[in-house]
């Protein structure tokens, strides 16, 4: 029988998925539940790998694999001479921190199976989940797929079929996979189309609870409680929950890392060219697929350096948390994502103004114009904009906050002007 190749049934390898794939980190871990969720999208980690080459080898595999489009029996046939040949094959004994030992299975075909398809898994749903994403204006709803045969869990097949909007709370935690071996999808669905074939849209707001799992590590018997995160499905006496391990989003984690890795290289880049990069950032596919759901810190602008020193900021960066976002859209929820890409324009032609500090005010005084706040840590490693909000287009109003803002200054001791 001709094997399957798992990348031709689910499509060409999209450049996200790879970007995904090649940005995580490494991780090494004796059990899986080391790894916790997020750290899982975020840091490739193979369970039971504690030697940094060969989880090379088995990163620069899948690879490989992915962007190729080679199949599972590539991988196993490619894989297991290496891993034979570096020790990493059969059984051995390994000795845990408390000196304790037990006898583990390492490199198996059945290992490098599952390997290859949950990894494979992840990494396509992540650049499948930005792809949806970037075309959510067209398609804005989502229809979570099961595969309705005698091995899908009753959990993840009492959710086949429903709909949520691409931001409903629903996605952060039940985007698949939803668990080890899932084979669930979902499928995007216009407004015409979701009103042809009479599917009704649900919230996951109110509905969305979790839940203490404990969970015994075979090797120690030590137990940890990890938590899950389940839907409490309308008509149904009955909740879907994710298996421990899998209450979040692989595509969402996956942005967080780039994110992260995006932070580090403008930080060492011309400040011009690091204003420039965030701009384009802000403006965006990358802003509106992390405001959907919002994962890590987003730069929104680059400070003077000596508006950070003012505030003993040892970085001009500044960066929006899922924090401050969820307070934002529930305090001004008339500021659209292009509002958001003016921040940097705030902050470069903005009067700026010192509140305490740690904080400085932007203030661009004109008809409809902003105000951002920059605040730094307390060891100054970090700087974040608190809060951001348009003025009003009445001039009296208007000079009446801007002047209120420019008292603040003048309070704060030792001021310059």
């Amino acid at each position: 029988m001709q094997e399957i190749s798992l990348s031709y049934a689910m499509g060409l390898p999209p450049k996200d998925a790879i970007a995904y794939f090649t940005a995580k980190g490494y991780a090494v871990t004796f059990d899986w539940k080391e790894l916790w969720q997020q750290a899982h999208a975020q840091a490739f980690t193979v369970a039971g790998v504690a030697r940094l080459d060969v989880l090379q080898d088995i990163r620069d595999g899948l690879t490989t694999a992915l962007r190729d489009g080679k199949t599972e029996r590539w991988f196993r046939e490619t894989l297991e001479p290496v891993l034979r040949k570096k020790g990493w094959w059969g059984k051995r004994t390994d000795t845990a921190a408390d000196g304790t030992t037990r006898t583990v299975r390492m490199g198996s075909p059945a290992r490098l199976r599952l390997i290859y398809r949950q990894n494979m898994q992840f990494a396509y749903m992540a650049g499948r989940y930005k792809q949806a994403l970037e075309n959510a204006d067209a398609r804005p709803y989502w229809q979570y797929l099961s595969v309705v045969d005698f091995l899908t869990r009753p959990t993840h097949k009492v959710l086949h079929g429903r709909v949520f909007r691409y931001d409903d709370p629903f996605w952060s935690t039940h985007y698949p996979p939803n668990g080890w071996g899932c084979r669930c999808r979902k499928r995007a669905l216009s407004a015409s189309r979701l009103k042809a074939e009479g599917l009704t849209v649900e919230r996951g707001a109110g509905r969305m609870v979790t839940q203490e799992r404990e969970l015994v590590d075979r090797r120690t018997g030590e137990v940890t409680r990890r938590t899950v995160t389940g839907y409490k499905v309308p008509q149904a006496d009955e909740i879907a929950w994710t298996d421990p391990g899998f209450s979040y989003n692989p595509g969402a984690a996956g942005l967080a890392n780039m994110l992260d890795e995006a932070a580090r290289k403008l930080r060492t880049a011309d400040p011009a060219l690091a204003a420039a990069a965030v701009r384009h950032l802000t403006k965006g596919e990358a802003f509106a697929a992390w405001a959907a759901a919002p994962q890590g810190h987003f730069p929104v602008a680059v400070l003077a350096a000596d508006d950070a020193a003012r505030i003993g900021g040892t970085s001009a960066l500044a960066r929006l948390s899922p924090e401050t976002w969820a307070k934002q859209r529930r305090h001004h929820p008339e500021l659209t994502l292009a509002d958001y890409a003016r921040v940097q324009d705030v902050v470069e032609q903005g009067e700026v103004v010192q509140d305490g500090a740690l904080r400085l005010v932007y203030v661009l005084d004109e008809p409809g114009g902003y105000v951002s706040v920059v605040k730094a840590t307390r060891k100054g490693d970090e700087l974040y904009l608190v809060s951001f909000w348009r003025l009003s287009r009445d001039n009296a109003q208007r000079a009446r906050i801007v002047g209120q803002l420019r008292k603040t200054e003048k309070k704060q001791p030792g001021a310059d002007h």
